[in-house]
């Protein structure tokens, strides 16, 4: 994973997920480790109504080739962007995805 703040400037972390469980009635917590530049633990909570949002955006007809073509071939390793953050990167564009 790879994740960018307006207080940290430039830089990027990249982690992974470490896991995933709830916490209490309302709280679905993802527990990620950072590892590049630094070694953070970070906890992100969706809340219940969070949840609605975050399948109709994984039900995304885009989102779920997506997910199923890198299920499929899960030793193919694109190429990374430069910055995740870039707003001038069309994601959505084959001929820009190939930088």
């Amino acid at each position: 994973m790879r994740f960018k703040s307006s207080g940290l400037g430039p830089q990027e972390l990249k982690g992974k997920l470490a896991d995933l469980s709830p916490v209490g009635k309302d709280l679905l917590v993802l527990h990620i480790k950072t590892y590049d530049p630094v070694r953070w633990d970070l906890k992100a909570a969706l809340e219940r109504k969070d949840i609605p949002n975050m399948i109709k955006g994984m039900l995304k007809p885009a989102i779920l080739i997506y997910i199923i073509r890198t299920l499929i071939y899960i030793k193919k390793n694109p190429k990374e962007p430069v910055d995740i953050m870039d707003k001038s990167i069309d994601y959505h564009s084959p001929e820009k995805q190939r930088r």
